[in-house]
């Protein structure tokens, strides 16, 4: 077993055990930074450059998208999702273009 798929189970049983609520502002948050860290110019190796994310936080975004995405399931909401999709006669949100910045 490697590192990484110890570090997957511990933190995803942790999430589970302690009953940690699904929080769709983290999990947004989470995806935003993977989503900078892999179109920055410089792949976060420039110190010099504030706005950029360093590679080193890979691991930690990675598992707050996994454990985050694991709660939404385990909580029921995607069947709340895919009833309000229902409700207003969607079948796919690739349709929908996504606001800039915040969804809130």
């Amino acid at each position: 077993m490697t590192q990484y798929s110890q570090l997957e189970q511990l933190s995803l049983w942790a999430a589970a055990k302690n009953g940690q609520p699904f929080d769709p502002d983290t999990l947004e948050s989470a995806v935003n930074d993977l989503l900078k860290m892999a179109t920055q110019k410089t792949a976060g190796q420039r110190k010099d450059n504030r706005g950029d994310l360093s590679w080193d936080n890979l691991e930690r975004v990675r598992m707050t998208i996994l454990c985050e995405a694991v709660m939404l399931v385990m909580q029921g909401g995607l069947d709340v999702i895919r009833e309000m999709m229902k409700e207003i006669g969607i079948d796919d949100l690739r349709l929908y273009k996504r606001k800039s910045g915040s969804t809130k």
